[in-house]
């Protein structure tokens, strides 16, 4: 399942890389995303009404975006093939590609007791003959096939072909897909980033992407409710966000209520100052009433 897993996550991102039966254009300042509708109109409500109604950009093609943040946008994109952000799958060069090979290729040196190993080469039939032994000459023995049956299944090659991992693309690039935590805690905050990335995914409603948005916030906070980047953060919830949505603002809270040193940092009581509603959910925190 995991292997399968993996093959259509790359099959996506190759997709989203190259660009191959593209049907919509996504633009946003300098940047233009060639993608495809079957796959972001499934997860956006906002892109499935403009390609399915009778919209100027359900005719042409592009639908632009240039006064959202172009990184937020990125993301957003990136979401739609990868299922994440920021935590994106490295690509893979031919030098990696060699360097594997080589290294697989040792270990089956290190295992195998054949004098010959043909096994770093390419060519499949190469490839079977490397797991049998080498036949000596023998003058008085024809070259041509043996008439006997029984004789001549001890030449046939095995069924089977040895394993070898996925060769390189045309162009020597493919992506490495390693299992791993999409909303574990990094060395970075981005705390403000994926305040922004949770607005735009509320903006396009596009639920999966917000979800994760809020995750990550959620797990950066507790990690880095310290951090300078905290009081912009503040400031990006409640200002981007509506009183009613309470995704972000709760965490936000909870981290006031988890780390009473942050009433007393001036950076933060600053922010608190400038954002009515936050102040006003605060003094409702330290009355014991209900937000």
């Amino acid at each position: 399942m995991e292997a399968s897993h993996s093959d259509l996550m790359r099959a996506m991102a190759t997709l989203l890389e190259g660009g191959k039966y593209s049907d919509l254009t996504v633009s946003c300042g300098q940047q233009k995303f060639a993608v495809h509708k079957a796959i972001i109109c499934s997860r956006s409500g906002f892109f499935e009404g403009a390609c399915n109604h009778p919209f100027k950009e359900s005719t042409t093609g592009v639908i632009d975006l240039s006064e959202d943040d172009e990184e937020c946008v990125r993301h957003m994109v990136d979401y739609f093939y990868h299922l994440d952000y920021l935590n994106l799958p490295k690509r893979r060069t031919s030098l990696n590609f060699a360097h594997r090979r080589i290294s697989q290729s040792r270990r089956r040196r290190a295992s195998s007791s054949l004098k010959l190993n043909l096994s770093m080469i390419e060519d499949p039939l190469l490839a079977c003959a490397a797991t049998n032994p080498v036949p000596q000459f023998d003058p008085d023995r024809p070259l041509t096939p043996p008439e006997d049956d029984s004789e001549s299944k001890q030449l046939q090659a095995p069924t089977e072909f040895p394993s070898s991992s996925q060769s390189p693309s045309d162009e020597g690039e493919d992506f490495e897909f390693e299992p791993s935590d999409p909303v574990q805690a990094t060395k970075e905050p981005n705390l403000v980033l994926h305040a922004k990335v949770y607005a735009i995914a509320d903006k396009y409603d596009i639920p999966g992407l917000k979800a994760l948005a809020r995750r990550k916030f959620e797990v950066q906070v507790a990690q880095h409710w310290d951090c300078a980047e905290f009081p912009d953060a503040l400031e990006e919830v409640y200002c981007s966000t509506i009183d009613t949505d309470r995704g972000l603002r709760d965490v936000v809270l909870q981290s006031f209520r988890e780390n009473p040193r942050l009433a007393v940092k001036a950076e933060v009581e600053a922010a608190v100052r400038d954002l009515a509603p936050l102040a006003f959910e605060l003094y409702k925190v330290a009355s014991g009433l209900p937000v």
